[in-house]
């Protein structure tokens, strides 16, 4: 009995520490499984923050600048919580064109006076010294790639005005996500914003260059194209 009494004595300590580690286990599962989970959340968050709308989405307007849907006259002004916009001049476009696979429809173009709300003089500080109020230049675009595969295409690489001002792709304060890859017909809306400084004298048009169609490999489907907008 003596022998026998370390064993037994011994056993309960094994059998619970199999226990225990048979709990810590099934624990340490689940928590991977929940932050992985949270990790894909996150993911798909940030892929919906990043994603373009496409033509069958409803497009909202940018959360940085009032809505100006309906600024159509020149002259008219707009004031809401974002700001006051008064509408200088417009170039209504709906005009369509083909750079290789994709149609790329021009909306309106509109030449807008912006003056910001305080809370968001900040964020337009980054484009410009003169943040408390300022011109834009706004292009509204549907782009469609036509192909069977993914191509890398954008819709606004330079533009430049009648007084020889010129802004490129990283101006963009809209950042609505509208260059870069568009996939096997797939479509992408919304509009590009250009704070332009030099608006006197009146600009009476404006040159756009898009870039160049690729595909996948970085092989040329398309050409660049210029296209230039006359304001009416």
């Amino acid at each position: 009995m003596k022998i026998l009494t370390p064993f037994i004595l011994v056993l309960p300590l094994f059998l619970f520490g199999c226990n225990a580690v048979q709990n810590i286990e099934p624990t340490a599962k689940a928590t991977e499984k929940q932050e992985h989970v949270s990790d894909n959340q996150k993911d798909n968050s940030n892929n919906e923050k990043s994603r373009a709308k496409t033509l069958s989405d409803i497009y909202v307007p940018n959360p940085q600048v009032s809505d100006d849907t309906n600024l159509l006259q020149v002259g008219q002004t707009i004031k809401d919580s974002k700001g006051t916009i008064n509408l200088k001049e417009i170039a209504a476009q709906n005009k369509s064109y083909a750079i290789g696979p994709i149609e790329m429809r021009i909306k309106n173009v509109k030449l807008i006076h912006n003056m910001p709300t305080y809370s968001l003089m900040d964020y337009f500080h980054y484009y410009t010294d003169n943040y408390e109020e300022f011109d834009f230049i706004k292009v509204e675009v549907e782009l469609v790639n036509k192909s069977d595969q993914t191509v890398h295409f954008g819709p606004v690489a330079h533009l430049t005005t009648s007084n020889s001002e010129t802004r490129t792709f990283e101006d963009d304060f809209y950042i609505e996500y509208l260059g870069g890859e568009i996939e096997p017909e797939g479509s992408k809306q919304g509009a590009l914003g250009f704070i332009i400084e030099k608006s006197t004298p009146e600009i009476q048009w404006l040159e756009i260059q898009t870039s160049d169609v690729l595909d996948q490999n970085h092989k040329e489907l398309g050409k660049s194209q210029n296209i230039k907008i006359e304001f009416n």
